[in-house]
C-alpha cells in the first residue's frame, strides 16, 4: 500500500518521484521504465523510493492519478462556458479542454494509452467516467427546459462511454490518420445526435 506522506518535505519527495515516472515512461516507454531509472532520474536511493511506492505499478498510477487531476480541473475551469452553450458546443468546449492538457505531454499520454489496460488503471478512468457523467447531468438539468429525457442513465453511460473510449483510442494511436479537430467534430456531432434522438423518443420507450 502506498504510504501517504504527512510532512511537506515528504510531500515534496513523493511529487519529485511521480514526475520522474512521466519523465521516464516518456522518454524510455512505459515497459522499458524501471524504479532504478525513476529513482535515478528524481536523485534518490532506490530504498528512498520504496519508502513510497510498492513497485513501479503503483507509481504508474500515481502518475495518471495526477494527469487524471488536472484533466479534472481543467474541464471544472472551463464549465461555465459549458453550461452556455448548446450540446454540441457544449460537447466540443469539454473535448477542448480535455485535450488541452495532452498537449503538454504528448508522447506520456500517447504512450500510456496504448498500455491503459495495465493492472489498476481502469480504476482511474472510472473514476474519470463518474465526473464526466456528473458534469453531463449538471448540464442536462441546467437545460432542462429544451432537454427534458425521462431516464438520464442509459443516456449518460452512452454519451459518456462513447466519447471517453474513442479519445482514449485517438490518444494511444500514434497516427490515426486524421487530426484532432476531425474528432473533435465528429464526436460533438455523434453526442449531439444522439441526445436529439433521446429527447425525439416518446415516453416510456
Amino acid at each position: 500500500m502506498r504510504k501517504t506522506p504527512r510532512q511537506a518535505r515528504a510531500r515534496r519527495r513523493v511529487e519529485t518521484l511521480v514526475d520522474a515516472t512521466a519523465i521516464e515512461i516518456a522518454r524510455r516507454g512505459l515497459v522499458e521504465t524501471t524504479t532504478n531509472h525513476v529513482a535515478a532520474r528524481a536523485g534518490v536511493s532506490i530504498g528512498s523510493l520504496y519508502q513510497y511506492f510498492e513497485d513501479k505499478d503503483d507509481l504508474v498510477i500515481a502518475v495518471i492519478e495526477s494527469l487524471s487531476a488536472e484533466i479534472i480541473d481543467a474541464v471544472e475551469t472551463a464549465f461555465a462556458d459549458v453550461m452556455a452553450a448548446d450540446t454540441r458546443a457544449a460537447v466540443e468546449k469539454l473535448l477542448r479542454a480535455t485535450l488541452s492538457m495532452v498537449d503538454r505531454r504528448p508522447e506520456l499520454y500517447l504512450e500510456l494509452m496504448r498500455h491503459w489496460q495495465v493492472a489498476g488503471v481502469m480504476t482511474v478512468i472510472e473514476a474519470l467516467e463518474v465526473h464526466a457523467a456528473e458534469v453531463c447531468r449538471r448540464y442536462i438539468l441546467r437545460h432542462h427546459d429544451r432537454l427534458q429525457i425521462e431516464d438520464l442513465r442509459p443516456v449518460l453511460f452512452v454519451v459518456v462511454n462513447g466519447t471517453l473510449f474513442p479519445v482514449m483510442r485517438y490518444l494511444g494511436t500514434a497516427d490515426p490518420g486524421f487530426d484532432r479537430e476531425a474528432l473533435i467534430a465528429s464526436l460533438s456531432d455523434m453526442v449531439a445526435g444522439y441526445v436529439e434522438t433521446a429527447l425525439a423518443r416518446p415516453v416510456g420507450r
